[in-house]
């Protein structure tokens, strides 16, 4: 059994075990957890596999992007658990299955990525950018959802502190619009090298560069002036509609 099958069947069974958690308050202590990072450990073994044995990482199609989004949004979360200890561990059921969703695309892809170093730079940027403004988009909708519940009364049930969901929107949306940055510049490095010039007419770059010139806006007219942590979250989620439309339905012209 492959090591990305065997991570997409740990991947769901930590969903499961976040699942009864969360919503039944099971006392399962760190086993939900250690099932998650057993997964992303999988998931890397895999990763690195393909690169040893043909010199090229998994990342070279849709499918490859996406489970690579979806590993690194792992990664961010196991992160925060840590740094942020029960804090953010409600959010464990979605993480889980939105990684045993992305990791099951990465099954039947065919295509790898290509073997200049400045694709591979520019595809883990992307990776971590694309990660980042998930994560950092669904925390405003959870903290719109905590909001609602506070505002009615109903405190029972899901339940996560909202000046950490504010914190870590900001904090999200800045790394991710940092790796954004590297993104773009890893990108115009790669295609210098392989196209022979730095920028092309390309529906996906033209995009990422709208992505990139609305996050800047946000985060410097935020830091500069502030924005109203209402509005703020309300660009978050716009952007979080954008960068999915990104990674769903346009593709490269360059293949």
């Amino acid at each position: 059994m492959s090591a990305l099958l065997l991570s997409v069947i740990f991947y769901i069974v930590s969903s499961l075990l976040f699942a009864l958690r969360t919503f039944l308050w099971l006392e399962l202590r760190y086993l939900p957890s250690g099932m998650l990072v057993l997964a992303l450990f999988l998931y890397l073994i895999h990763f690195f596999t393909v690169y040893t044995t043909m010199g090229r990482f998994p990342v070279g199609d849709m499918y490859g992007m996406v489970s690579l989004t979806g590993n690194f949004l792992t990664l961010l979360f196991l992160t925060l658990d840590k740094v942020l200890k029960k804090s953010v561990a409600d959010f464990g059921f979605m993480i889980a299955l939105i990684g045993f969703l992305t990791t099951l695309l990465g099954l039947p892809a065919e295509k790898v990525g290509y073997k200049n170093p400045f694709y591979v730079y520019h595809i883990l940027s992307a990776g971590v950018a694309y990660a980042s403004l998930i994560l950092g988009g669904a925390s405003s909708g959870v903290k719109f959802l905590v909001e609602r519940k506070l505002k009615s009364k109903h405190i029972e049930g899901f339940m996560v502190p909202v000046n950490l969901l504010r914190k870590m929107e900001k904090i999200l949306l800045n790394v991710g619009f940092i790796f954004l940055t590297l993104t773009l510049i890893f990108g115009s490095l790669w295609a210098k090298s392989f196209l022979g010039k730095h920028w092309i007419n390309d529906y996906k770059l033209t995009l990422t560069l709208g992505l990139w010139v609305y996050y800047a806006i946000v985060i410097h007219i935020n830091l500069v002036k502030g924005i109203k942590p209402t509005r703020f979250s309300l660009l978050s989620l716009l952007g979080l509609i954008m960068t999915l439309g990104s990674m769903a339905f346009i593709r490269h012209s360059v293949e």
